[in-house]
């Protein structure tokens, strides 16, 4: 049984969502850099920051010609070579121009994107001439790097801050050098390039080489890519000005315009308003990856096309993968010599937390010239040692010693930590080249995320094989559904399908919950927030509190199931008991191929008439029910869980109760008034 978040999707279109998707449930243009996985602050789907959208109901907006506070302490202010006063924001922000200007220009950036480098080439050079060199404007430089795309941008971002050490206008010399002449470092050796760089603007070298060699600036850099992922951002270049949005590398005219009107207290065209220049088709740049650090290979060394996947063996879809589609891979592509396969290692710590030993063990192997074996053990038998800590190193003894494997010099190896430094090298390549999650494949350098059908690898070979796979990322609009973007308006929400609601039908506000019962952020609201709400508000007759179901089958393999066991449930009168036991429990059945025996048992001590339930869970008799809600949050754009609608407005992820406390009050007052 196979259940879609979207349909008709050709397997040229799939191979675009799957390479360029901003969430599990949303196919998006190839400018989005997200790929699939895995965890946000308090959402499970990559999407707005936490308080958001409760911040916009809650709150009076500011007005939208305000310039927003920006702190920067003016003794740090220095020139740089055009005349243009140049600094750091105080927190850490490169900014060119005025720091008292009444606009703000907020530019959220890639240096490797052919649409930034034509706005720092053709329209930013009026702009500091004009409007930032006469006091005007201020703009700040924010890192937004697509990886999936571009993979040296982060790379780039780093160099740049790297000569910002040696003062702002380093930086601005190095930013405005990079965009200069992007293909110069966009293929190989990027590394080198930046170097010669430095040089050419004479900076300390030993610092500046040890700063770009140890990617020193990671996490700011990926703290800027989430603040713009926080404000809507999913393309680049994007601007705000004094906070009011302006998509893509606009003309001159139009930031001319938006500047003028702005000035003058007015508003800018929403987004859906701003009517951007078509952009021509710029395909992504495969990845450079290094072969050398590899876990293992199959294949010919000359076969003209090249998988690398980056694998984490507590994964289930990594799982997924070796079980359903590899042995194809090896008997069609591999054996054939269209293929050669390339496997290195991504344990995902904060998930999978015996992945990383699990990687060790099967290197350990390899030393005995087993490492294949191992690696296909180490999945078949997953369920044994996956959350079992340091009893996991047992495990995958007794499974070394099962493919052949010395005990005494596998034993030695595992504990040796030998293997640890290759394993941390290949997961940082992972992230410098925008893996996020698992599995994850590069077929020629350029990226295929998730456990895809076998069907299509063999298309995306093909085609690299033709020379024509940086093709398939070009959009094929005629055949792309475009996911809306979730309301900021109130909006209707029918409730006439909901499993389950509590609270008086006549309350004054209703809350509508979309869920996920393998979601730990779900499972955080319903034992911290939920129980204050219903204390404080559903009890009063305040609020009516309704239920629906989104579960997030990308990565959370068993909460369509658990959805349709709690509707199962409520065919006898027992949701909100089955609901409320499903989250406490939610660590037993999480990632078990026993689930549904296991809510068969949850039903049995509920009191309920197991056999019924067990026929409603097998014959999946709420699966067109549960699809409904789906298909139904799909629509208003939610893309992650848990999602709200308080009185028609949208309130995202697992927010405190003085989020929700705030929005109610707020409704009650307005319903008194």
């Amino acid at each position: 049984m196979q259940k879609m978040t979207l349909t008709g999707l050709s397997l040229l279109a799939l191979i675009l969502w799957l390479t360029a998707c901003g969430s599990a449930a949303q196919p998006a243009d190839t400018n989005l850099a997200v790929s699939e996985i895995v965890q946000e602050d308090n959402q499970e789907a990559p999407g707005e920051s936490a308080g958001s959208k409760a911040e916009q109901v809650a709150e009076t907006t500011p007005a939208a010609t305000s310039r927003p506070e920006t702190e920067i302490t003016a003794a740090a202010m220095e020139t740089d070579a055009k005349g243009l006063p140049v600094g750091f924001t105080d927190d850490g922000r490169p900014y060119r121009g005025n720091p008292h200007a009444p606009v703000v220009i907020e530019e959220f950036s890639d240096f490797q994107c052919p649409f930034c480098a034509r706005f720092a080439a053709q329209t930013l050079p009026s702009i500091e001439e004009n409007q930032i060199r006469n006091g005007d404007a201020l703009l700040i430089f924010y890192d937004f790097p697509l990886t999936n795309l571009h993979p040296q941008a982060t790379a780039a971002a780093n160099a740049a801050r790297c000569a910002g050490e040696q003062g702002a206008p380093a930086y601005w010399a190095m930013h405005d050098l990079l965009f200069t002449d992007v293909p110069a470092w966009s293929s190989s050796n990027a590394t080198a390039v930046f170097i010669g760089y430095a040089q050419d603007l004479g900076l300390e070298m030993e610092s500046f080489t040890t700063c770009v060699q140890n990617d020193t600036y990671l996490d700011a850099i990926q703290a800027d890519f989430d603040l713009g992922r926080s404000r809507g951002i999913s393309s680049t270049p994007s601007f705000f000005i004094n906070d009011q949005p302006i998509i893509g590398a606009q003309p001159l005219a139009a930031f001319d315009q938006a500047i003028a009107i702005i000035q003058d207290g007015g508003e800018l065209p929403s987004n859906g308003q701003q009517q951007a220049a078509q952009q021509p088709f710029v395909a992504p740049t495969p990845a450079v990856i290094v072969f050398a650090d590899h876990a293992g290979v199959l294949g010919d060394d000359s076969a003209p096309v090249t998988i690398v996947e980056f694998t984490d063996y507590q994964c289930p879809y990594c799982q997924r993968h070796n079980q359903e589609t590899m042995p194809q891979l090896l008997e069609q592509l591999v054996a054939s010599g269209r293929v050669r396969y390339v496997l290195k290692d991504f344990p995902l710590d904060s998930i999978h937390p015996d992945a990383r030993q699990a990687a060790v063990a099967a290197r350990c192997a390899g030393e005995q010239d087993l490492y294949w074996e191992m690696h296909d053990a180490l999945f078949a038998n997953q369920q044994q040692w996956a959350g079992l800590g340091a009893g996991a190193s047992t495990v995958f003894t007794n499974l070394a010693i099962s493919v052949g494997a010395d005990s005494s010099s596998f034993e030695q190896c595992l504990s040796s930590g030998r293997h640890n430094d290759i394993i941390e090298d290949n997961l940082q390549e992972g992230v410098r080249l925008g893996v996020r999650g698992t599995p994850a494949f590069f077929i020629d350098g350029f990226p295929v995320n998730g456990a895809q059908p076998y069907e299509l690898f063999e298309y995306a070979v093909a085609l690299a094989e033709e020379g024509t796979l940086a093709d398939a990322y070009k959009p094929q609009e005629q055949e792309q559904e475009q996911q809306p973007e979730p309301p900021q308006e109130p909006v209707e929400v029918s409730t006439e399908t909901a499993v389950f609601a509590v609270g008086s039908p006549d309350a004054p506000v209703e809350i509508i919950e979309y869920t996920d019962f393998q979601c730990p952020f779900c499972q955080r609201h319903f034992l911290q927030t939920f129980p204050q709400i219903k204390t404080q508000y559903i009890d009063t007759g305040q609020v009516r509190y309704v239920f629906k179901d989104l579960p997030l089958t990308t990565i959370h393999p068993q909460a369509f199931l658990a959805a349709e066991a709690a509707r199962c449930a409520a065919d006898q009168g027992a949701y909100l008991e089955m609901h409320n036991l499903l989250f406490t429990t939610q660590g037993e059945w999480s990632g078990s191929s026993a689930a549904a025996t296991m809510f068969t048992d949850y039903a049995s001590q509920l009191g309920l008439d197991s056999d019924t339930f067990s026929a409603c869970l097998t014959n999946h008799a709420q699966e067109t029910a549960v699809q409904a809600d789906m298909d139904e949050a799909i629509g208003f754009g939610i893309s992650g869980t848990p999602a709200f609608f308080v009185n028609g407005n949208f309130v995202n992820g697992a927010q405190p109760f003085s989020v929700f406390s705030q929005v109610i009050d707020k409704m009650l007052a307005d319903a008194d008034s």
